[in-house]
């Protein structure tokens, strides 16, 4: 084999971190073996504080033997690394790659520096200028931001080049490591506006929302006894870093099960769960009653897991406390209650749906937490193949007809309709939803929230919606005939109808539909596509492990796709709060009504019927979806199986 050879195939790991250190040190020492000069990091997507060290020592050995190494094809985590640390001697990249620190003159003033960068002109600065003058609470950034003059970003990197100071996204670039224990408490970091993301050796790196705030390096030099870099981040990329950080401590935590009985009153209790549980991501914050105590458990990645334990005094008025807020009657304790509450600080906005229900041991509520700054994924971001994505686009852009999206409670049925209300809205279309609740703004769209306590229910909206002139309608979810009799009657009319179906796959929309008393011709005349959806967890790339299946395994799933040459298994770390997942994926079947399918359909078939003659007609199970992504390394073969079914 000779040397070009060699610098084609010598290839950075993706994850530098400790669980890397052989794949380091076995190319270390092929580069000392065969003289290598070039390696290739296009692969590197995250590094940490320990992969840092591992890769400095090895480029620190080759240097010192002769052979000084050029990184090829930097990727951003590299290129940060390099930036924050001033590592331009050790770490060498071609010289095409262009990484340096941009330094204003001296005394240049933050409105030159935005001139130079080109993000503004001198009329619109002068104005600025102005505004600030009248608020003398406020600074010129920020009234520039608030204007929209420029971002945030935009704003952070001005503020880094005037201080001449690198500007690092941590977590954006892939340097945020989550095991960094400052040991500076989070009420600090977060009042200073602070996120340290990487330690080499007796240094910390930290990223500043505020380089100009001179006590800010002081308060990580003061609790932890090491020298500090400084570079500079938004105030949203500083505080999402510390939401993972922050995460992962809490993760770590031996805790878990203690009662938890500070002295604190029931409302900062109710302030410090819900943050928490943003912080950890969580879908679902639920605070049940047992004999002896309350537990307080939050639902990450569709799984429930238990955070403390109150006394149930304590539980009692937390629970108390939750129904004032969400509007519900505090005295009555023998029946249901559903109530809302929209929580909001500096940073974060969110929508909490309430439910309490009693039990015997008392009232137990869960929160649903909908975040109302979260945007719509883009159809084709959502993870479909081609085939599918194609098929659910030529029916979303149909003038009439209905396209219904399937699978269970928290299967992500919403998100898929509001991207692709985000598809299809423009200003030529009148496009009305009917949802309970509304769980997104969509700009441009007609939205409409039911009050069943007024008598405001999907049909009676419905009704009403059909005499607005509508394009396009989305509901919420059709779970009764009579709002079903007027999705078909809208669809028949000329307007293309969205809508959400509780079934187990894409074939079961339609057998559903004629059992709810539809039908079967006008089933068949209306109906367009059906997504079928479920949520797989995704594997930690920081820590997904190789694994080899059973050839009866293989055997077995080979005939539903699976074809990869490495699978991969959960294993944990701080990255992941030791689970081995980090967020979740939609795995799809998309039926396209053909013309067979439609001749079918009106013959009031079996589901099992409509299933075949699908499969036949093109479609892709659930189960083969998931099972693609698991050849992919993004799932497990276990998650697939158990989200697919035997589809």
């Amino acid at each position: 084999m000779d040397q070009t050879e060699h610098k084609t195939n010598l290839v950075l790991p993706a994850v530098l971190n400790r669980s890397r250190a052989e794949d380091l040190t076995d190319l270390w020492d092929t580069v000392q073996d065969d003289g290598i000069t070039e390696i290739d990091g296009g692969s590197v997507t995250t590094l940490d504080s320990s992969g840092l060290a591992l890769l400095l020592d090895g480029l620190r050995r080759a240097k010192f033997n002769g052979l000084p190494v050029t990184i090829l094809n930097p990727t951003p985590p590299l290129m940060a690394a390099r930036r924050a640390f001033n590592l331009y001697d050790l770490m060498m990249f071609p010289n095409s790659v262009e990484d340096v620190i941009l330094e204003a003159e001296l005394g240049m003033r933050l409105g030159e520096v935005l001139i130079e960068f080109g993000y503004l002109t001198k009329d619109t600065l002068e104005n600025a200028v102005k505004l600030a003058e009248e608020r003398p609470d406020t600074y010129l950034g920020q009234v520039l931001v608030e204007e929209g003059h420029i971002s945030e970003e935009q704003l952070a990197r001005a503020l880094a080049m005037q201080h001449g100071l690198p500007y690092v996204d941590p977590l954006a670039e892939g340097v945020l490591d989550v095991s960094l224990d400052c040991e500076v408490p989070f009420a600090e970091l977060r009042v200073h506006g602070i996120l340290p993301y990487l330690r080499l050796g007796e240094t910390v790196a930290v990223s500043l929302k505020d380089p100009a705030d001179v006590y800010a390096a002081d308060v990580v030099r003061k609790y932890t006894g090491l020298s500090v870099i400084t570079t500079v981040a938004t105030p949203q990329a500083i505080n999402s870093g510390l939401d993972q950080i922050q995460r992962a401590v809490a993760a770590s935590g031996s805790g878990e099960t203690a009662i938890d009985e500070e002295s604190v009153g029931a409302e900062e209790r109710f302030n410090e769960i819900v943050i928490n549980a943003i912080i950890e991501g969580a879908s679902d914050i639920h605070i049940e009653p047992s004999p002896d105590y309350y537990m307080l458990r939050y639902r990450v990645d569709g799984r429930l897991h238990e955070v403390t334990r109150f006394n149930p005094q304590i539980g009692h008025s937390l629970v108390a406390r939750i129904k004032v807020v969400a509007g519900c009657d505090i005295s009555e304790k023998r029946l249901p209650q559903d109530g809302r509450i929209h929580y909001k600080d500096r940073i974060r906005d969110v929508d909490l749906r309430v439910n309490t229900l009693p039990t015997v041991n008392g009232e137990k509520a869960v929160m649903r937490i909908l975040d109302r700054t979260t945007t719509a994924l883009a159809l084709d971001k959502l993870g479909l193949t081609s085939q599918s994505s194609a098929w659910l686009n030529e029916a979303v852009h149909l003038p009439h007809g209905m396209v219904l999206v399937t699978g269970p409670t928290g299967s992500g049925k919403t998100t898929t309709l509001y991207s692709v209300l985000d598809e299809i809205v423009n200003p030529e279309t009148n496009v009305s939803t009917v949802e309970n609740p509304v769980e997104r703004a969509v700009k441009g769209v007609n939205q409409t929230q039911i009050n069943e306590k007024a008598g405001l229910k999907f049909d009676v909206c419905l009704r009403a919606l059909l005499r607005q002139d509508p394009d396009v309608i989305m509901i919420g979810e059709i779970r009764d005939h009579e709002t079903a009799e007027i999705a078909i009657e809208a669809a028949l009319t000329g307007h293309l109808v969205l809508a959400t179906l509780h079934t187990n796959d894409a074939p079961g929309a339609a057998s559903r539909l004629i059992q709810m008393g539809m039908e079967p011709f006008l089933v068949a005349a209306t109906l367009r596509c059906v997504v079928a959806q479920r949520l797989v967890r995704r594997l930690c790339d920081s820590c997904k492990k190789p694994v080899a299946y059973p050839q009866e395994v293989v055997d077995q799933y080979e005939q539903f796709g699976l074809s990869g040459n490495e699978y991969f298994s959960a294993a944990g770390c701080p990255s992941c709060r030791q689970t081995g997942y980090d967020g979740r994926r939609g795995i799809f079947e998309v039926m396209k009504v053909t013309d067979d399918l439609q001749d079918l359909i009106a013959t009031n078939p079996s589901s099992a019927d409509i299933r075949r003659l699908a499969l036949k007609e093109g479609m892709s199970s659930l189960l083969r979806d998931g099972i693609d992504r698991t050849n992919r390394g993004v799932t497990t073969l276990e998650e697939a199986i158990r989200a697919g079914g035997k589809s």
